[in-house]
Order: structure tokens, then sequence, then C-alpha cells
């Protein structure tokens, strides 16, 4: 008896696998490549939430903060992307400005410098920036 023999290389049986992973890895590929290491700066402020919600917490109590802008509402992960991440002196400080906004729908933007020490996060600079109706500047702390 005669057996046919399936005579397709690896090529002719898979390509269309290797077409389909080609095309969903090249946009992830260019990607990263535009963004550089943001996505991972980003991403690890993202994993660290009690950085931005302790000086929100911080700047609520403050006084000229609910006279300006009222109660301030919790940020989310889209706010912190209209933001700047930067870290400095070898990651041992991280300076972070993120968007806030209030609950009657003011907004300003947030600029923290914080240092982690072991799992709590020392704050050197917490400051408030109101841009309208008329440009603002709330010192909350300053060392």
């Amino acid at each position: 008896m005669i057996q046919k023999v399936n005579s397709k290389n690896w090529w002719q049986r898979n390509w269309k696998w290797v077409s389909l992973f080609g095309v969903l890895l090249i946009p992830v590929l260019l990607f990263f490549s535009l963004t550089g290491d943001a996505t991972l700066r980003y991403g690890s402020i993202y994993l660290q939430p009690d950085l931005i919600e302790n000086a929100l917490n911080i700047a609520s109590k403050n006084d000229k903060v609910i006279k300006e802008l009222g109660e301030l509402a919790p940020t989310s992960f889209f706010r912190l992307l209209e933001g700047e991440v930067e870290y400095l002196n070898n990651d041992s400080l991280v300076a972070v400005t993120v968007g806030i906004r209030s609950k009657n729908g003011k907004r300003a933007k947030i600029d923290i410098l914080a240092r982690k020490i072991e799992k709590k996060w020392e704050y050197q600079k917490i400051i408030i920036r109101i841009k309208k109706p008329v440009k603002k500047m709330i010192k909350i702390l300053e060392l």
C-alpha cells in the first residue's frame, strides 16, 4: 500500500500563525519604542497608589485648598497619564505631577516630591497649581 506523504515544508504549514504573531507583535514593539521607559515609570506609580492618595489627603485638609477647590475627588489612572513622573537621585526620589479635580468640577494639578523610606513615603514638597480662573499656587508642604 502506498501512503501519501505530506510534502509541505514548515513555512507552508505555519505561515498563517507566523503572520498573525507578527501583526500583533509589531504594534506592541512600536508602542514601547515610542514611549521609551514612560510605560514603566507610570506603571510603577500606578502600582503605588498611596503616594498620590496620601498627598491628596494632606492637601484636602488645607484650608486654602478647601476654599479654592472644595472637596477633592479621588484620582484615576487617566489623570495620572496627563501628568508627569520623574525619578531623581538614582530612583530614591520621585517627582510627580498629577491632574486633580474637585467634586464640584474644578481642575488643578498637584506637584509632589517624595522619598520612599522603607515602606512609607516622606513628602518633601506638595504644591497645588490652579490655572483657571486665575493662576494660583498653594504651597501645602515644602521642606
